[in-house]
């Protein structure tokens, strides 16, 4: 019997999705918060719970058609460096802030993944981070601690 790739990948997904989901319930939220409709845990949580069931219906459901791949023409150098990549932006975001690392990621994704028109890059990384910030601050009312944007005045 031979198992799939896809059935393999997701499994790993579903482990994956569970271990979010653990650590999920590890966010610490304040106290006036915790009743809330919406607080930090809601969407990781619902993310998770997602993820766990997606990956399971992949698992359980017959598969269609069985894809073959050619490890061959798989890009593994672009995996890698958005890999790198992630790991950069996880270790900065705490001391640079969300806004000035979330778009310097997206500005260094959208090039490993072959993007070369910086006007497009620029403007879908930095005005799109601001948006979702906006987002964030002005509507939903939730804090990113941002040293960047607290240093210029722009949050307080």
């Amino acid at each position: 019997m031979k198992i799939s790739s896809v059935k393999i990948i997701s499994l790993l997904f579903f482990v994956l999705s569970a271990f979010y989901l653990y650590t999920a319930y590890q966010i610490q939220v304040f106290s006036f918060d915790e009743n809330a409709p919406f607080n930090a845990k809601t969407f990781p949580i619902y993310l998770g719970y997602t993820g766990m069931l997606l990956s399971a219906l992949r698992m359980i459901l017959p598969e269609k058609t069985v894809e073959e791949v050619n490890h061959k023409v798989l890009d593994y150098k672009k995996v890698i460096l958005l890999v790198v990549t992630m790991i950069f932006y996880g270790f900065t975001i705490l001391r640079v802030g969300f806004f000035l690392s979330t778009s310097i990621f997206l500005l260094f994704a959208y090039y490993f993944l072959g993007e070369r028109r910086w006007k497009w890059m620029l403007l879908f990384s930095f005005p799109f981070v601001a948006l979702f910030m906006l987002l964030l601050h002005g509507v939903l009312d939730i804090y990113l601690r941002d040293p960047l944007l607290k240093y210029l005045g722009i949050i307080g």
